[in-house]
């Protein structure tokens, strides 16, 4: 049995390839959306991930888990490195820049205002 899902043609169950396929698609059409000021990406990712969900819905759940697995997969392989953004800059401050910040606040109040008030 075929289905036609975002102008590509499916087996049911899809195979590797098919969706492989569908993610460099969607991959591609994401790509394409950003250079459009009408578009708001974040319903526009949305709306295509209810359509991968309702596409899905056809497939028994362990079916559907695979394909998952590779449509995620291979979102994840064919994304770009972004150097802004690096994942360790995720991981947040250390104990030491808090207590050192916190420090330097507790002597900008005790000379600013504390040691006004007492003498």
């Amino acid at each position: 049995m075929n289905k036609t899902f975002d102008g590509l043609s499916f087996d049911l169950p899809p195979t590797t390839s098919q969706i492989i396929q569908l993610a460099h698609q969607h991959r591609k059409n994401l790509d394409e959306a950003v250079f459009h000021e009408e578009i708001h990406l974040g319903d526009f990712c949305l709306a295509q991930r209810k359509r991968v969900y309702d596409f899905t819905r056809q497939l028994d759940p362990q079916q559907r888990e695979e394909f998952y697995l590779t449509y995620n997969d291979e979102l994840k392989r064919i994304a770009d490195d972004d150097d802004l953004h690096p994942p360790e800059a995720e991981k947040g401050l250390s104990a030491f820049a808090i207590i050192l910040v916190l420090a330097i606040i507790g002597l900008v109040f005790y000379f600013a205002i504390i040691r006004n008030l007492m003498g």
